[in-house]
């Protein structure tokens, strides 16, 4: 059921996400166009506000379909069909997060692929040989380079996915009864009361850490001055072993932000 649940989920949200991908397809295509080949300064600056307002739009879309992913679909009158359904609350939360975060990792591939053909596009550059240093320096790092771009792969997802959850509990909390008059407000400041926690245990945590980061002489005092490989390679081992726990404390983050929201919606559901 959780694959239909994720199908649906797909299929009332593409059409949103569609249009970013066209704006930052079109960004793409014409925005070089007129910094190569135009020069009218009015029209340079138009372009400029142009691509201004691709990202505000790409902000937006993506900020719309995350409440309509689970605030509408969930907390209007979709959601007495939703709720009827054979499915957990698990479930559908699982679904909702599973397909929010999908588009989001998406839309940042996207864009991040729309911003290399722009930076071409602007400066050409040789494409193999951009590929040949790449492959260089990971080389030359002994596997470690390879570790590290997973890890920093891993950890944007899990970082999304959290903050996603946290999105989604605290329009939970903005729906509850007690707040029936102050929905908006109190979604808004739920949401950054929980990241005011997470900054107060990621501070703790740092604290507790502390006497192993200073024996790690390379982190706390030589990192800005690495002048050969076997310090660089040092210096990512500990970056790695750092974005290890960041993995494992986003994991645990979600875990929690999930089960309150699960809570939540099994008993002070509030549809009204």
């Amino acid at each position: 059921m959780l694959k239909k649940l994720i199908k649906y989920d797909i299929k009332s949200t593409w059409r949103d996400f569609a249009g970013i991908y066209l704006s930052i397809l079109l960004g793409v295509i014409i925005l070089p166009f007129i910094f190569n080949y135009v020069n009218n300064d009015f029209i340079v600056i138009t372009g400029g506000f142009i691509a201004f307002g691709i990202i505000i739009a790409v902000i937006v879309i993506t900020i719309i379909s995350l409440f309509k992913i689970f605030n509408i679909n969930i907390y209007s009158k979709q959601g007495y069909l939703t709720l009827t359904l054979p499915v957990t609350s698990s479930q559908i939360l699982s679904s909702k997060l599973i397909v929010s975060s999908m588009w989001i990792v998406l839309t940042m591939i996207v864009s991040v692929i729309g911003l290399l053909v722009f930076a071409l596009l602007i400066a050409p550059l040789p494409f193999m040989d951009i590929i040949n240093e790449i492959k260089m320096v990971i080389a030359q790092l002994s596997g470690l380079g390879g570790v590290t771009i997973l890890l920093l792969v891993l950890a944007m997802i899990v970082s999304t996915v959290k903050e996603v959850a946290k999105l989604f509990l605290a329009c939970s909390i903005a729906h509850l009864k007690q707040f029936n008059k102050f929905r908006v407000p109190i979604g808004v400041l739920s949401y950054f009361a929980f990241s005011w926690a997470e900054s107060i245990l990621v501070q703790g945590v740092a604290m507790i850490s502390g006497p192993f980061l200073k024996d790690k002489s390379i982190f706390i005092s030589q990192l800005n001055t690495i002048s050969n490989l076997g310090s660089l390679q040092e210096a990512l081992g500990l970056f790695n072993w750092v974005m290890g726990l960041a993995l494992l404390y986003g994991v645990v983050l979600i875990i929690a932000y999930s089960i309150c929201n699960i809570w939540i919606l099994n008993n002070k559901l509030d549809l009204s």
